[in-house]
């Protein structure tokens, strides 16, 4: 320590007793300087009014301002510490840290893509400046030669950083994967078309909410809760803007309901996090509005007081944390205060609300928090402090994740565990803020026991990103400037996102609130739902409590056992075998699945994985069917969409020794890893931009009789994977049953 202390004692005074003449900038420095440092600022600026813009012009301008002289001072600061090392000028390193400082404030997103983008920006503007005095001083053929290209170069850079990017390849779409005539949904109405009930609307909240709407003539009045034991971190500033601290959050919400007797079943959505004054709980009404048409009541709520805010948090210095826990418990005050509203005589909601039948939608961390409140809904006492007392106990059938997080809350330090409750998980392929299936694995967290009657399903869609399932949040996935480094012209059109929102939600809340099992069609075959969609890809998986798992991959280490006593498991010419978590774009999966990869070129033999099925107890008749998730692992340079489908063979056994086979294009070819290319080139490879989505396929023993008259389904012996329909791959397997 005294050595390092001496070196900085030794560069404070070479500061100081410097020979070096006292001379302001060169003016080639100057001009290099200024226009680096202009343009920053307007960036700066204009970043600012992103995340200050509503605060009036006075404390904008005030956050503005010391904002740049925190940054000025930090870049001062290290000017000072490098000046023992430095070539350059004080005055201009010091504006060239500002400088950085403000550009990756404004172009946050991947550091590594941050840091390149930014030293270009500097590098350019820095040469530019520089050729602009020498140009002015000097003149000459060569410098103006220099100056013009640099100009273009500058003007080309611009026009980059404006551009939305460029259109994403066209993929394999569901009308050509799933052939319409394949599929009669003739018995399945329209899930996107507005119901027969006429749509009221009302607001609720809390006395002298923070926004007016809450607190109009004829909105109903609600009771803040304390909800301080699930925050931490709550700034002054916070309880400043809205007026109420921790203790005292407001229950506020926006309902939509079909004019009529009832009850009809609850429906409570909530946004995930975003500016906090850009409010995110309007942004649901086209969801509102259909759904209560169609005999639902459904409410958005307000949790933005939740949400980051870069002037209340002192930008990350004071940042709200750990708050999802709170996210979860204010949704299921909110159904305790429905469940008063329906016991009261003069509320206007005097039992029209069928509290048996109830939904959460959750968006983003909302898609987390709804998970945490089905869990917390069954809990006598809180997971994290035992004096909580918990006492709900609602009836939550179905919950909804739309983009959701996973893992930014773990009870007891454990993944939030889930049982026999229905739950979709919605995800788009260049979702630019949650980029990985988060949704998924709480999909695989969830258990059903057989005697209920159960589903889960998860659907990809390619081309949906975070935002245009809120109307408030739109195709700019991120805060500012920092959208400008994403290839955003690759998005569907937000029309198009809606209506698959609408397709999808409308469709699961028919089949598990209202019971219209003609819906779960198309959670177990997304074609059933063509003539609704986009015609884009999709890739979409399901499993449900009549569904016996024979294996999972879960069970132990044992790459022979299976999930069910007296099963095993044999492979044969196998390239690859392993049983593993599965990796994401970020980190790996909880749930282990099965690899495996053939290659008939090498071997010239087919390979085959095969599950034998214990002898008793999975009652079989003709109207089983087995069904297991598959995934395309495969690693290509340059995928067609069309070309790379992978098909392979189905092939069943029974105790006769009588085989029969379908190909698996008999359901569906396996989609290649779907790439959400997020970034603009040249930095698209710079970020993670697949992972492996798991396709549901199921397939009917009796096709499988149909195939071969001798077949005894009754009598199923073993299930076969033959690797003999396209030359070479890598597949991942997880969930093979018998339903």
């Amino acid at each position: 320590m005294q050595v390092i202390w001496e070196n900085v004692r030794q560069s404070i005074n070479r500061f100081k007793t410097n020979r070096e003449p006292k001379q302001p900038l060169s003016s080639n420095w100057k001009w290099a300087a200024i226009i680096m440092i202009i343009p920053s600022l307007i960036l700066f600026i204009i970043q600012s009014i992103y995340f200050f813009g509503d605060r009036g012009i006075y404390e904008f301008t005030v956050a503005t301002l010391l904002f740049i002289l925190f940054i000025s001072l930090i870049s001062g600061l290290l000017t000072v510490l490098l000046f023992a090392f430095k070539k350059l000028p004080n005055l201009y390193l010091w504006l060239f840290f500002s400088s950085c400082f403000m550009l990756f404030i404004c172009f946050m997103g991947p550091l590594e893509v941050s840091t390149l983008f930014i030293f270009v920006f500097i590098l350019s503007l820095t040469l530019w400046g520089a050729l602009i005095y020498r140009l002015k001083e000097k003149g000459g053929i060569r410098n103006k030669l220099l100056f013009a290209l640099l100009t273009i170069w500058i003007g080309l850079f611009s026009y980059w950083i404006i551009n939305d990017g460029q259109p994403s390849p066209r993929g394999v779409t569901l009308k050509e994967l799933k052939k319409a005539n394949h599929y009669d949904s003739s018995a399945i109405q329209n899930p996107n078309q507005n119901g027969l009930y006429k749509v009221q609307s009302i607001t609720y909240g809390s006395k002298n909410s923070y926004r007016k709407e809450f607190n109009r003539k004829n909105s109903l009045l609600t009771k803040p809760i304390d909800a301080s034991p699930f925050l931490e971190k709550w700034s002054t500033l916070r309880t400043k803007t809205f007026g109420f601290g921790p203790k005292e959050l407001p229950l506020n919400g926006t309902v939509w309901y079909p004019k009529g007797e009832g009850p009809f079943p609850l429906v409570i959505a909530v946004h995930g996090n975003h500016l906090m004054t850009d409010y995110s709980d309007p942004g649901y009404k086209y969801l509102g509005q259909l759904l209560a048409s169609r005999g639902y009541i459904f409410v958005s709520i307000d949790e933005n007081f939740l949400n980051v805010s870069p002037f209340n948090d002192m930008f990350i210095f004071h940042a709200l944390e750990k708050e999802n826990p709170a996210r979860a418990i204010l949704l299921l005050e909110h159904l305790k205060t429905w469940k008063n509203w329906n016991k009261e005589e003069k509320n206007p909601f005097f039992e029209k609300v069928d509290m048996d039948n109830i939904a959460l939608i959750g968006h983003s961390r909302g898609g987390e928090a709804i998970s945490i409140a089905a869990a917390f809904n069954q809990l006598s006492n809180s997971p994290d402090n035992a004096k909580i007392k918990f006492n709900y106990g609602f009836h939550i059938r179905s919950l909804i994740s739309i983009s959701g997080t996973d893992g930014y809350y773990s009870p007891s330090g454990k993944p939030v565990p889930l049982q026999n409750i229905n739950y979709l998980a919605l995800h788009g392929s260049h979702d630019m803020d949650v980029n990985s299936f988060s949704g998924y694995s709480q999909f695989n967290r969830i258990h059903f026991n057989s005697d209920q009657d159960f589903m889960k399903a998860s659907v990809y869609i390619y081309g949906a990103n975070h935002g245009q399932f809120n109307q408030t949040w739109g195709k700019r996935d991120g805060v500012g400037l920092g959208n400008q480094l994403f290839n955003l012209k690759q998005l569907m059109p937000i029309e198009d996102q809606e209506r698959v929102a609408k397709v999808f939600i409308s469709s699961f809340l028919d089949a598990t609130i209202k019971n219209k099992k003609e819906y779960k069609l198309i959670f177990k075959d997304i074609g059933y739902a063509q003539k609704w969609l986009p015609n884009t890809m999709y890739i979409s998986d399901y499993g449900d409590s009549k569904t016996s798992i024979l294996t999972s991959f879960d069970e132990d280490i044992d790459v022979l056992s299976t999930s069910v006593m007296g099963g095993r498991i044999q492979g044969k010419h196998l390239m690859e075998w392993k049983e593993e978590r599965m990796k994401l774009k970020y980190g790996e999966s909880l749930n282990s699945v099965v690899r495996l990869g053939w290659n008939l070129r090498k071997l010239r033999k087919a390979a085959s994985y095969t599950v034998f099925l214990p002898g008793k107890g999975l009652n079989l008749t003709e109207n089983s069917s087995i069904s297991f998730s598959m995934a395309d692992s495969t690693k290509r340079k340059n995928p067609s969409y069309r070309k790379d489908l992978i098909d392979l063979t189905i092939t069943l056994v029974d105790d006769e020794g009588n085989r029969a086979s379908l190909p698996l294009s008999h359901v569906s070819k396996l989609i290649p890893m779907i790439e959400g290319k997020l970034l603009k080139w040249p930095f698209t490879e710079l970020s993670p931009t697949k992972e492996p989505i798991f396709q549901h396929f199921n397939f009917q023993l009796k096709d499988f009789k149909r195939m071969n008259p001798a077949f005894n389904p009754q009598t199923l012996n073993q299930i076969s994977f033959e690797f003999n329909r396209t030359e070479k791959g890598t597949v991942l397997v997880n969930d093979i049953g018998i339903r």
